[in-house]
């Protein structure tokens, strides 16, 4: 493992951190970024902070023997999609501010690595990830309006951009991509049941961040999760 750049993650973690809470007070209410507040150690903020940085060591810890340039792409997906996850828990949304440029970065991001690293088949296995997200989650929609919003479609292409990229085949991807919406699904689903019994009584919960937790868990178990072909 490769211990200097544990330490660097973690500690790029601390600033991104900072950052995420202003996103996540601002961005919502579309109020300026500026004048920038203080650091702040309380209630959500410790959370965003402390997540931050566990995130950053696990990534860096699985993308220990990948180009510098693989991981910050899994470092801005994991600090967008906590970032995200904490608004969607607030309030129920999942704004386009945030979603919209990232796509956008992603896209620039993943076909430029793939390209500078001599691997531009790995475009077309992100893409397809990205596709066949995007796709469940739009069918979904459309099917049940009120309980997938559109937020959360257009969030699936990002992290299925990002899962379907690890694939080393169309297989591989789609599997991937799977997994990631199975763990989400069932994740969300548990806590839906649980939070039923404990209430007596139906109530919506946001499901941005069980399929952000399906994203995070299969990139980080990928390899063990689909036999790439």
């Amino acid at each position: 493992m490769n211990a200097l750049r544990v330490v660097i993650c973690a500690l790029l973690a601390l600033p991104i951190g900072w950052f995420a809470g202003v996103l996540i007070d601002r961005v919502p209410e579309r109020a300026s970024l500026t004048p920038l507040p203080g650091v702040r150690l309380s209630g959500k903020y410790l959370f965003v902070h402390a997540s931050m940085v566990v995130l950053f060591v696990l990534a860096a810890i699985r993308f220990d023997d990948e180009p510098v340039s693989v991981l910050v792409g899994y470092l801005f997906l994991f600090a967008v999609l906590l970032t995200l996850s904490v608004i969607d828990v607030e309030l129920f949304r999942l704004p386009d501010l945030i979603v919209l440029p990232t796509l956008a970065a992603s896209l620039i991001l993943v076909i430029l690595v793939s390209v500078i690293e001599d691997a531009p088949e790995l475009i077309r296995f992100a893409l397809a990830g990205a596709g066949l997200y995007f796709g469940f989650l739009l069918l979904a929609h459309l099917i049940y309006p009120r309980g997938m919003g559109f937020g959360d479609v257009k969030l699936a292409a990002v992290m299925g951009l990002y899962v379907g990229w690890l694939g080393t085949s169309y297989t591989g991807a789609i599997g991937l991509v799977l997994w990631a919406m199975l763990i989400g699904f069932v994740a969300g689903s548990i806590i839906g049941m649980v939070l039923l019994a404990v209430r007596k009584r139906s109530k919506q919960i946001p499901f941005g961040p069980f399929l952000a937790l399906g994203t995070v868990l299969a990139v980080l178990l990928s390899s063990g999760l689909v036999a790439q072909a």
